[in-house]
């Protein structure tokens, strides 16, 4: 008697992804939550700024971003996309030479990336827009912006209080940059002016005008800050480069947010710069092949990630 014997295939429980997909997109899940918290943060303190003050959120020119050189790095991280994406559809195909060649230029658009970022962080060193340095008070207008409340004058004398402390850390790290500048060779007329401010927040200036029967009071914190922009506006427009903290209300505010984004980001850019290092040098001792279409796949969605992420950075630090 013959017995047949039927073969079944072995069933596996499990979702129909492969696992480095799933390991990849959980990751990615907790990426999300991360710059979702950055951004939201971002947000809510831009919207959360006081009602009753005179002054609104720092704009893209008081901080120096330039606009064009946002969407420079937006243009070229989008590029950089399109070219990871062509580099695994020739992995697929077996083209290993072409899928280097992709690679190389994902690369090296990456590279730019950060140099571009690099330029615009050296920028904001030389005006020393960073955290905790900018002067937050300038003297209360006397008519405020249209949508704003104007303040008492109590209310604005205690504000002044208040913030007094943090003033007067300003007040003295424009006084060291001004003693500097003054050793500087710049243009003979911002010197003169670097330099009657500086003798205006001089005390000893103005104890010696009392003697003479003409007293003059040292400068508070906000009329540092409202002479100081004054000077670094006719800087920029003779296109002198002057090393003095600017005062912009909420400025350190927006300065720590920005470098916390932006940092962050381009931390997780370097990072994908090194898995593409990483991909060249196996191309090149000949390690690469068809069967790591997958790896090349998996790269191309964090990159895309990354990506998506500056294109919400873009609008919200550049345009809005």
């Amino acid at each position: 008697m013959t017995q047949a014997v039927h073969e079944h295939s072995e069933g596996h429980m499990g979702i129909p992804l492969p696992t480095g997909k799933v390991a990849m997109w959980l990751f990615l899940v907790t990426e999300i939550m991360f710059f979702t918290a950055l951004i939201g943060t971002y947000i809510i303190l831009r919207h959360g700024t006081p009602a009753n003050s005179p002054h609104a959120w720092p704009t893209p020119h008081q901080v120096h971003l330039v606009e064009w050189i946002g969407a420079l790095n937006t243009f070229v991280l989008i590029c950089s996309s399109f070219t990871v994406v062509l580099a695994h559809h020739a992995a697929v195909k077996g083209d290993m030479k072409t899928v280097m060649r992709h690679i190389g230029i994902t690369l090296a658009l990456g590279c730019v990336f950060l140099v571009v970022k690099a330029y615009e962080y050296n920028a904001k060193f030389q005006h020393d827009i960073l955290p905790g340095h900018i002067g937050e008070s300038l003297p209360y207008p006397e008519k405020p912006a249209e949508g704003k409340i104007q303040l008492a004058e109590s209310q604005a004398i205690e504000r002044e209080k208040h913030d007094h402390p943090v003033g007067m850390q300003y007040f003295q790290r424009v006084k060291l940059q001004l003693e500097a500048i003054k050793k500087s060779s710049i243009p003979a007329e911002l010197k003169a002016e670097c330099e009657k401010l500086l003798d205006d927040m001089n005390p000893a200036s103005a104890a010696a005008q009392a003697q003479a029967g003409a007293f003059r009071r040292p400068l508070n914190p906000a009329e540092v800050g409202e002479r100081a922009n004054e000077i670094l506006e006719k800087a920029e427009k003779a296109g002198v480069a002057l090393h003095l903290s600017p005062a912009i209300p909420f400025g350190n505010l927006w300065s720590s947010c920005y470098f916390a984004m932006t940092g962050f980001h381009a931390l997780h850019v370097f990072g994908g710069l090194v898995i593409f290092v990483v991909i060249l040098l196996m191309g090149l001792v000949g390690k690469l092949g068809p069967q790591h279409a997958n790896m090349l796949e998996l790269t191309g969605l964090y990159w895309h990630f990354v990506d998506i992420v500056w294109i919400f950075l873009f609008p919200l630090l550049y345009l809005v």
